[in-house]
């Protein structure tokens, strides 16, 4: 209990804009599917989008590709209810890229059919709701593959900080879903320089 509540305290520290020392994540809202017993696996696809505010670890084209972040595989090993909290490790997660097929919900294959840039796994994630339909979530991710894992160095490809804030409201979870997860996914600190990289650079990248 004392380190789950831990990690929820700091899903608090860095959701608050100003108190975060890194200023670079992949901002991403999507839908997700929660397994219903210990054993089961959680699922959920987001599109990444960081509205032009917050750079990404690594330069991302939005002008001309869809980003994508997709976690499956992500395995409840403990139970304690919504308010007593979910502890779940294990999973994958991905970041795609793709200029073909838009992301469409009721088709989960469209989120996964581009470019993987970057793949990897959860340490460990911890989920809890605060009322019957809000929450939060949190947990450690290590980059392990991708076309674009080389570009960070060994160091920097491990503990990113996943947080994630929870909604089952209808008004933003889409049919067939259980809830809606708005967040982030950050390094410990900056891993690339603040220098803008041209379009005809990340032109480039994908020739």
């Amino acid at each position: 209990m004392k380190k789950l509540l831990l990690i929820m305290a700091l899903v608090v520290v860095v959701a608050t804009p100003g108190l975060a020392s890194a200023q670079q994540w992949f901002d991403f809202n999507g839908q997700t599917l929660l397994p219903a017993v210990v054993g089961n696996d959680l699922s959920s696809f987001a599109v990444v989008n960081n509205n032009g505010v917050i750079d990404t670890p690594i330069p991302l084209d939005f002008d001309n590709f869809e980003y994508t972040m997709v976690i499956t595989g992500l395995t409840m090993d403990i139970d304690n209810g919504d308010m007593g909290g979910k502890t779940f490790s294990g999973g994958t997660i991905a970041l795609f890229e793709d200029n073909v097929t838009a992301a469409d919900y009721a088709n989960t294959a469209t989120f996964v059919d581009g470019t993987a840039l970057l793949t990897g796994t959860f340490q460990v994630f911890n989920r809890i709701m605060f009322s019957s339909s809000s929450g939060s979530g949190a947990g450690t991710v290590d980059w392990t593959g991708g076309t674009r894992l080389g570009e960070f160095a060994p160091a920097d490809q491990l503990n990113w900080t996943y947080v994630v804030a929870i909604s089952n409201r209808s008004s933003v979870t889409e049919p067939g879903y259980d809830e809606n997860w708005d967040g982030k996914v950050e390094p410990i600190e900056p891993v690339v320089s603040g220098e803008s990289m041209s379009v005809g650079q990340l032109k480039g990248q994908h020739q």
